[in-house]
């Protein structure tokens, strides 16, 4: 058996069985606080469009680890990155350090080092530590609670194909649909605002499917969402529909946009809407069906959406 046979997911659960891992990033307690720890990685071939420059591969590889431990509430403190690629000009490989360091610097995160190695293709992981007294789990979400996300679903996706499909002229790149694909940005402050008033958070950089899963299954209810509530950037729906794309399709099982989805009831989200811009797209429920509702009726929610070895590319 492969492990394209059993994709991300099944790994993850496999090692669960003797590691304490399921959530956004790893807690160990430290005094009166909570170290959260995350590593993330970005690979040439399935994370990063040509058309981005290293300043943004720079940003890039530091995002996916702020969305990690925003997605536990948690204040970000430190960064290491490992390194690896062909041999190539300085000046690219000192963009590339100037976009982590701009990223990090732009969310308060010292950068303290990590690791260069010659690799075949560019090779990008990243290590951090961030803190909070208050880690939010998978785990936490309650029957009744309100499911919410922080900003517009499906443009990343949307943009991401296009630029690995389509020929796109220098001028296009500042649509927001692109810009959103090439330049993601994470939640952190919302993050540190939604810590004190959810139930459970996960970022959605795999999908809102998968995430809303992950929510769902971790903590033992089932979900339902409203189609129509999902938010889709007008910008994004114009350029699908140019391009022949289903913008809700994206929305559902689309990659890359770095919100956060969260459960609360809805005292809290009041609270939470005084501060920031907020969706609601659903409510969770006593079984454990995760569906979703449309103008035509109710259906199930595909599992769906990127996981790595399973939508990677194979050898033939």
């Amino acid at each position: 058996m492969m492990l394209s046979d059993l994709g991300e997911k099944r790994i993850i659960k496999e090692l669960s069985k003797s590691l304490d891992i399921g959530d956004d990033a790893a807690y160990i307690r430290s005094g009166d606080k909570y170290l959260i720890l995350t590593t993330d990685m970005a690979y040439e071939d399935t994370h990063i469009p040509p058309q981005m420059s290293w300043e943004q591969k720079g940003r890039l590889i530091v995002t996916v680890n702020l969305s990690d431990i925003a997605a536990m509430g948690a204040k970000p403190l430190v960064f290491l990155l490992g390194y690896g690629s062909p041999d190539m000009d300085y000046r690219d490989f000192k963009a590339f350090i100037n976009g982590v360091h701009d990223q990090c610097n732009r969310f308060k995160t010292k950068f303290v080092g990590g690791d260069t190695n010659w690799m075949p293709k560019l090779t990008l992981s990243g290590t951090l530590v961030g803190e909070t007294g208050n880690p939010v789990l998978r785990s936490g979400a309650k029957e009744g609670d309100l499911i919410a996300v922080t900003g517009n679903l499906g443009s990343a996706s949307i943009g991401t194909k296009i630029l690995l499909e389509r020929s796109i002229s220098t001028s296009e790149l500042g649509n927001p649909v692109f810009q959103k694909a090439l330049q993601p940005e994470p939640r952190v402050d919302e993050g540190l605002i939604l810590n004190q008033h959810v139930n459970a958070m996960t970022d959605i950089s795999d999908g809102l499917a998968t995430s809303l899963r992950d929510v769902a299954v971790n903590s033992g209810v089932g979900a339902k969402i409203d189609i129509e509530k999902l938010p889709v950037a007008e910008e994004a729906s114009i350029l699908a529909a140019e391009y022949g794309l289903d913008s809700v399709e994206h929305a559902l099982y689309g990659e890359g946009d770095y919100e956060l989805l969260f459960t609360s009831n809805q005292k809290e989200i009041d609270v939470i809407s005084r501060e920031l811009s907020v969706y609601v797209i659903g409510e969770l429920k006593g079984s454990e069906d995760i569906v979703a509702v449309d103008s035509e009726g109710e259906f199930r929610i595909k599992e769906q959406g990127y996981e790595h070895f399973r939508s990677c590319p194979q050898k033939t």
